[in-house]
């Protein structure tokens, strides 16, 4: 799974710098909401409670109209994710909001027509910074890399679906990005078969400019 996403990946980017010069390019900037969670698997009764966490996006984008109706988009954004995780200890419930950001590169195939717009494809994600906050505690910093003293994998990467409508230079969507790369360092889950993926509902609104 991971040499398929990279090898869809690594030919989509480059599909779309080469067809630049064939292609009509729009430019645009997007912002949304994110309903960031996680899944986790393997944890038996460690296994914790989630729920979303509602945080947000922002970024811009470049796409590329082949045809009337197909194109390719590439964004680069910053990406919320995370989730709400709710513990029991000594008879006492808390809920731990983690709220990590990344900054991701998502490379879309577009399809438009009559104001529908539709696009798929697959997305990178990089650890950048982030805040953890537990009921009746200060704030803690996230820290991003593959020791044991790290909270979470530097890379996160999967695929996404986005479906919407476009009032002339303004489209709304809303989409759903399914997180496949393991979010636990690797350090801390060595030898046991623990996983955790996030995934993310967006509903977001873009001004696009160029083009048609």
């Amino acid at each position: 799974m991971k040499k398929l996403l990279a090898s869809f990946f690594t030919a989509a980017l480059l599909v779309s710098f080469v067809s630049t010069t064939s292609a009509q390019v729009r430019f645009g900037v997007k912002a949304g909401l994110n309903l960031a969670n996680m899944s986790y698997s393997n944890f038996g009764e460690l296994e914790p409670e989630t729920s979303m966490l509602p945080t947000f996006m922002v970024g811009g984008q470049a796409e590329f109209d082949f045809s009337e109706n197909l194109g390719l988009g590439v964004g680069l954004q910053l990406n919320g994710k995370g989730a709400k995780t709710t513990t029991e200890f000594l008879s006492e419930t808390f809920e731990t909001k983690s709220n990590p950001m990344y900054l991701q590169v998502p490379i879309m195939l577009q399809y438009r027509n009559m104001g529908f717009f539709a696009a798929v494809g697959p997305y990178v994600g990089f650890g950048l910074f982030g805040k953890a906050k537990t009921d009746g505690a200060e704030d803690e910093d996230l820290s991003f890399g593959n020791s044991e003293d790290d909270d979470l994998a530097p890379l996160d990467y999967g695929a996404g679906v986005e479906v919407g409508y476009e009032f002339g230079s303004l489209r709304a969507t809303a989409s759903y990005n399914l997180g496949l790369a393991n979010a636990i360092p690797k350090d801390v889950r060595e030898g046991t078969d623990f996983k955790a993926t996030h995934g993310v509902i967006g509903i977001a609104l873009a001004y696009l400019f160029g083009g048609e």
